[in-house]
């Protein structure tokens, strides 16, 4: 059972999210300037709770070979990402050093959701180098999804669609370009909704039961009535998924090789 104190803390910094959100609203008139704000929200608070070799900026992810992602709101590094950003402002982030990134709308609409699945596949769609002798703390399944790609998720404050239409479009999103598990987008918080998980094969360290203890596999979904604290359910969420591992190389090798090299 979780921490009831803790539980308790999350559920007050819930209540500020909204009062917070309703402060931005009424101080910023243009929509570029109140996106910007309520992105802040959400990298000030994982930055207040995750530890410090976790930094938190924004902007692009590549690898070695050029690919680059869409423009990202939320990029989390693991320890082992070179301190050569500013973290104030959008960057360029090296796909072998991030643990997690995400998108952030104060306002889900529908016309939102084919560009946050597609600029997740396109996140997903970048190569890691794995680092010879590395030692990865986590099992199989996690290792193709979390390991040798990274979690991607969704933040929404409000949002125009209720959860079974999301889950829809995800669903016929996923069948429609064909996609494994691995290139499917990982979680969706949607504030005053619910959440929707991917559990992947149920085989992943991070599991939903059913009664008879069975794990289930797949998108699942819970309302804000099943799940009324989604702030502590995303802190969950991320903390099982980020990928733990022990690398012994400089990740900027894989860059500065390719570049000597080209």
């Amino acid at each position: 059972m979780p921490n009831e104190r803790l539980v308790q803390r999350f559920s007050i910094v819930q209540k500020q999210f909204q009062l917070k959100l309703e402060e931005i609203r009424s101080t910023h008139q243009h929509q570029g300037n109140k996106g910007s704000n309520v992105e802040q929200i959400i990298r000030d608070f994982l930055r207040a709770y995750f530890p410090l070799d976790h930094r938190i900026g924004q902007g692009e992810v590549i690898d070695s070979g050029g690919e680059i992602s869409s423009q990202l709101d939320i990029i989390m590094t693991n320890s082992y990402h070179p301190y050569i950003n500013d973290l104030s402002q959008p960057s360029i982030y090296f796909i072998e050093g991030v643990a997690c990134c995400g998108e952030v709308k104060s306002v889900l609409a529908s016309k939102d959701i084919e560009a946050i699945l597609s600029n997740c596949l396109r996140y997903k769609k970048l190569s890691l180098q794995l680092s010879k002798g590395m030692t990865i703390h986590s099992n199989l399944s996690d290792i193709k999804r979390f390991v040798e790609k990274r979690p991607y998720f969704l933040f929404a404050f409000e949002s125009q669609i209720n959860l079974d239409s999301m889950l829809k479009r995800i669903s016929e999103f996923n069948k429609k370009h064909d996609l494994e598990v691995w290139q499917q987008i990982d979680a969706v918080f949607l504030l005053d909704r619910g959440e929707i998980i991917n559990f992947g094969d149920g085989r992943g360290a991070f599991q939903f039961k059913d009664l008879q203890g069975q794990s289930i596999a797949g998108l699942i979904k819970r309302s804000i009535d099943e799940e009324p604290n989604l702030l502590f359910s995303f802190m969950t969420w991320m903390s099982a998924v980020i990928p733990r591992f022990t690398i012994y190389d400089n990740i900027l090798v894989y860059y500065l090789m390719k570049g000597k090299m080209g």
